[in-house]
Formats: C-alpha cells, structure tokens, sequence
C-alpha cells in the first residue's frame, strides 16, 4: 500500500519428489521475512532420486480432472 500498510498472506511451495523414488521425506522449515524472495536452497543430489515431483503428478491430476469436466481455460495470471 502507499501508505505502507501491509497486507498479511500465507504462501507455501510444494515440491520434492514421491517416496518410492527413494528420497527423503519433505520437510517443512520456517523462512525468515529477510530471505523473502531468495531461490530456494539445494538438497544435497542423494536425495533427488529420479521419479516425478509431487507438484508434476498435482499438475497432472488437475489437467485430467478439467478435461473430464469440459472447464473452461482460464487466462493466466502471469
């Protein structure tokens, strides 16, 4: 806002990849309002595994799931 009001919101990301790849668990940590913004820090490689995000199988689901329904396409947002 102009008049610096602020306006509260709740992000979150989803990402890592499905268990049976092999990877560790998601995991869930509180990011501090300075590093708002900065990319997201790496995981170390052994435990990327090789299968499909879970944000790629979301993705996939909703994609079916609207063209079983015929929706509508939707202007992006971007």
């Amino acid at each position: 806002h102009p008049d610096g009001r602020t306006t509260a919101f709740q992000g979150g990301r989803v990402t890592g990849r499905i268990p049976r790849t092999a990877t560790l668990r998601p995991t869930v940590v509180p990011l501090e309002w300075h590093r708002m913004g900065d990319p997201p820090t790496r995981r170390p490689v052994r435990e990327l595994g090789n299968g499909p995000t879970d944000l790629a199988l979301l993705a996939s689901a909703l994609e079916r799931a609207a063209r079983e329904v015929s929706a509508a396409r939707v202007p992006s947002l971007l």
